[in-house]
């Protein structure tokens, strides 16, 4: 794959190199996806994108947006999520093989392969197949109840029997305040995939938190991405002091969850800003990622909500880690200890 001679002179004029390249999106040929197939499962997403990138510039002499970048991802390897990619370009910027332009714009830094074979750890190489089939072994341990930590299978027990009897909103508070963070009055505002974002009266914040187990667990239940606020309506107070005394208790749940590896880290910068129409009294909540300084709008709760004369009431940052203070996070974990 790539043992051209033109492929040997990666140091070459780096001024030229630097004029050329108009930026222009990228159009996926049949023969570079089929080879970055093959290639993928040979030697793993960081080396495949990297070779994508370096075929792009030697044929075309341009760089490759990200936007084309994840698409090739998903051609060659069914990744769902543009984190894969940005993870994988982040490595391949460490190790020197990739410059990023700005503005999501991507370009080979080295040319060689031999160089860029030997850059990369091919030990820790996972496919999307071998971490699926990793997740799938994990999954099997996690749906037997004896694997599952007794309060946390008492939970999706009870949420499952509140569902099949009609009470799904009040099962959804239920997970709300026992496997995800969230205190008393919070809201548990959308599932977005395997994010889960919530307000919290409290403090005025809103939160999220990423967790492919817990979107699993949602799936099991039944329960889609989309807006979950009207748990509100149906609140499951007397269970949740029925079954561990208190919601402070019930929130200790989640910091177990939190020490078994069930959430991951949240990357990049999000915002949101609430939007209200004053004549129709209707709203509803946009989500932004902020990219290359601008900020991309990503999701919006509910998703259908219309365009119109919206004026924005409310917004911020939103908050990717459950506590400032890593003091008080650290008292969670300890209050679990001896108590599950």
């Amino acid at each position: 794959m790539g043992g051209d001679g033109v492929y040997e002179h990666a140091h070459g004029d780096k001024s030229s190199v630097d004029s050329l390249g108009v930026k222009t999106r990228t159009r996926l040929s049949s023969d570079l996806v089929e080879l970055g197939r093959r290639l993928y499962y040979e030697k793993g997403p960081s080396y495949t994108i990297w070779w994508f990138l370096r075929e792009i510039w030697v044929r075309r002499r341009h760089p490759v947006k990200l936007e084309d970048i994840f698409r090739f991802h998903q051609a060659i390897a069914g990744v769902r999520s543009k984190n894969a990619t940005v993870k994988a370009l982040k490595r391949l910027e460490l190790y020197g093989l990739v410059k990023s332009l700005g503005d999501g714009w991507y370009r080979p830094e080295v040319l060689d392969e031999g160089l860029a074979s030997g850059s990369i750890d091919f030990s820790r190489v996972r496919t999307r197949d071998q971490v699926l089939s990793k997740k799938r072994e994990l999954s099997s341990l996690l749906d037997k109840s004896e694997e599952l930590p007794r309060p946390v299978q008492e939970v999706v027990d009870k949420a499952r029997e509140l569902i099949e009897r009609g009470e799904r909103w009040r099962a959804i508070d239920l997970l709300a305040h026992t496997l995800l963070p969230i205190r008393e009055s919070g809201i548990l505002i959308a599932r977005l995939g395997d994010m889960f974002l919530y307000f919290e009266q409290k403090t005025g914040k809103m939160h999220m938190l990423r967790s492919e187990r817990l979107a699993q667990v949602f799936d099991e239940l039944g329960i889609p991405s989309g807006p979950l606020a009207l748990h509100r309506t149906q609140e499951a107070t007397s269970i949740i002091r029925r079954m561990f005394g208190s919601h402070d208790n019930a929130r200790r749940i989640h910091y177990l969850l939190k020490e078994l590896g069930w959430f991951q880290e949240v990357e990049g910068h999000y915002f949101w800003r609430l939007w209200e129409d004053p004549v129709s009294g209707t709203s509803y909540i946009s989500i932004y990622r902020k990219t290359s300084g601008d900020l991309e709008e990503v999701a919006r709760v509910p998703p259908s909500a219309p365009e119109g004369l919206y004026a924005s009431t409310r917004g911020g940052a939103i908050v990717t880690r459950e506590h400032v203070k890593e003091e008080n996070e650290d008292s969670y974990f300890v209050r679990i200890k001896g108590w599950l």
